[in-house]
């Protein structure tokens, strides 16, 4: 029998408080200090709502994150933060990393503040990071996917694992097109060599042509965006876990637990891996209030669920 799991992967939505404290900082209004208990804060409200809908692995959110290759593209040796680039077809925007080597180097993998360990119960948190070939393909200059993986997002996969990582989402968005590539992902994410489950998450976007390719990656999850994909583009039965995008982190209509889980339902009957409802990408895309409560939908509906099985 499947097991249901619940999870709000990604970067979250900050508070107002937070956004406002953040630009007093860059102003030189406020403290560091300052800012970071206020950081604090929105973490801890985060955390206490995700324990509220009973998911089933936390995250702290990515609040110190400013996108989601910014750390990487500031703290890796051969690596750095480029142009501001469009994120897909939103009004957002991420400081695409510009490559200075072939071969970058994370000699220091990431900790705290980026990810908030001391506060995240072991074995059962979530981390979510780029794929490596989603860091190759919005690269300035040459950078191989296969140099992404070894050098850069393989020492944190493994920091990550050693902190007690229950799973690493890798998100991808490169894919979508005539151009993606599946082989080079492919090889990637087999020079990964993770100690710990990998999800492979196709947020905002329509996953249906790739999903026969992708469920032949070395991966234990597969996180498929049904607000973009038809359900009937499964490929049956699905061979591994799934990721199912269904709270929409874009719009901020909210969702109805009861009618999530009857989707789950039908999903259930076409899976021979686990079922994790999941958001379909970022919360940071909504008003913070607005992600809370889908938050607390989602668990509902994981519930629903559960008590079904």
């Amino acid at each position: 029998m499947p097991e249901i799991k619940a999870s709000a992967p990604g970067i979250y939505a900050r508070s107002e408080a937070l956004v406002q404290a953040t630009r007093d900082f860059d102003r030189g209004r406020i403290t560091g200090e300052a800012m970071e208990r206020r950081r604090d804060r929105d973490v801890e409200d985060f955390l206490e709502t995700q324990r509220t809908a009973g998911l089933d692995y936390l995250s702290d959110g990515l609040l110190c994150w400013q996108d989601i290759f910014r750390p990487f593209a500031e703290r890796a040796e051969g690596l750095a933060p480029g142009p501001l680039t469009r994120f897909l077809n939103t009004n957002t925007f991420y400081r695409a990393p510009v490559a200075e080597t072939e071969k970058p180097l994370l000699a220091e993998p990431l900790g705290e503040p980026y990810f908030r360990v001391g506060e995240l119960p072991r074995g059962r948190w979530v981390a979510t990071l780029p794929s490596p070939y989603r860091v190759a393909r919005s690269a300035a200059g040459n950078l191989e996917t296969r140099a992404v993986a070894e050098g850069v997002l393989g020492p944190q996969v493994r920091w990550l694992a050693d902190n007690g990582c229950a799973m690493v989402v890798l998100q991808e968005t490169a894919l979508f097109g005539r151009e993606g590539d599946v082989f080079a992902l492919g090889a990637a994410l087999d020079a990964l060599e993770s100690p710990v489950p990998l999800a492979l998450q196709l947020p905002f976007g329509d996953a249906g042509l790739a999903l026969g390719e992708l469920v032949g990656l070395n991966v234990d999850a597969v996180g498929v965006d049904f607000y973009a994909t038809d359900a009937d583009a499964l490929p049956r039965p699905f061979p591994k876990t799934l990721l199912a995008g269904v709270v929409d982190a874009r719009n901020s209509l909210l969702e109805e637990p009861g009618e999530i889980a009857r989707f789950g339902r039908r999903l259930l009957e076409e899976l021979e891996g686990d079922l994790h409802l999941v958001p379909n990408g970022d919360l940071q895309f909504v008003p913070r209030k607005i992600a809370r409560e889908k938050v607390l939908r989602l668990g509902e509906a994981a519930r629903i669920l559960k008590e079904e099985l």
